[in-house]
């Protein structure tokens, strides 16, 4: 038995006992979090696998007539809420360590202290068949990119800093050797920029110097604190800056 219901604020499942239909839970949920822009949940799906793995197992003894619920609730700007219960006799919560064994060879259960290392908070009914998890999804910024009457627009999900520096710059060099003249960076969801990536569309701006005389750059929908920035870096001299576009 597998049952999915999903609405603009939740995804909820109702399943046997069945390890298989686990990652059908986690297929599911990719699939709901895409939607809400959401490209990339490693931490998410660990922490939701873990939850699952241990009412199958643990908590209804795998007995295929046992059912698991689980919900999900997108609280907002990328928290949620994960809630699994099953129908199991609960165990006693309070004796649960939640440190992982300093040697990996240590034999005994590790998943409540990955669960506890990746959520904000866990809390337990009574009895203990009923666990609630809040975590949040670490937000990274990734690249939008359409084709506009010969321009390549790139717009980001947020903000540019350096922990996502390589990839922007592979990005970008892959359109290059495309030999695109004209791109548009379109920073209306960009907050702030740090060194390296304003190094990185330095770079850009050389390189594209050397291959293409009709160039052409732009920077859009900035806000004045960028706008700021870029004048007193003069990266105003290689890119056009403007508010709105």
């Amino acid at each position: 038995m597998f049952k999915m219901n999903e609405d603009e604020s939740s995804i909820s499942f109702r399943f046997s006992s069945e390890m298989r239909l686990v990652d059908r839970v986690i297929q599911g949920c990719d699939v709901y979090l895409k939607g809400l822009g959401i490209p990339e949940a490693s931490e998410f799906r660990l922490v939701l696998r873990e939850l699952l793995i241990n009412a199958v197992e643990h908590g209804n003894k795998k007995a295929v007539e046992r059912v698991v619920t689980c919900d999900i609730a997108y609280l907002d700007d990328w928290q949620f809420c994960i809630t699994v219960e099953d129908e199991g006799q609960g165990f006693d919560h309070s004796s649960l360590e939640m440190r992982l064994p300093e040697d990996p060879q240590e034999n005994r259960r590790r998943g409540y202290a990955l669960i506890h290392a990746y959520t904000d908070r866990l809390e337990f009914n009574e009895k203990g068949n009923y666990v609630t998890a809040y975590i949040g999804i670490p937000r990274q910024t990734s690249f939008g990119i359409r084709t506009e009457n010969s321009c390549q627009i790139i717009t980001p999900s947020g903000d540019i800093t350096a922990s996502i520096a390589d990839r922007f710059r592979e990005i970008l060099v892959d359109l290059l050797d495309r030999g695109c003249e004209h791109y548009c960076f379109d920073f209306k969801h960009v907050k702030d920029i740090d060194s390296v990536a304003l190094s990185v569309m330095i770079i850009f701006s050389k390189m594209l110097d050397q291959k293409s005389r009709k160039r052409r750059l732009e920077i859009v929908n900035v806000e004045k604190a960028l706008a700021d920035l870029f004048h007193m870096t003069r990266m105003d001299r290689m890119y056009e800056v403007r508010g709105s576009r």
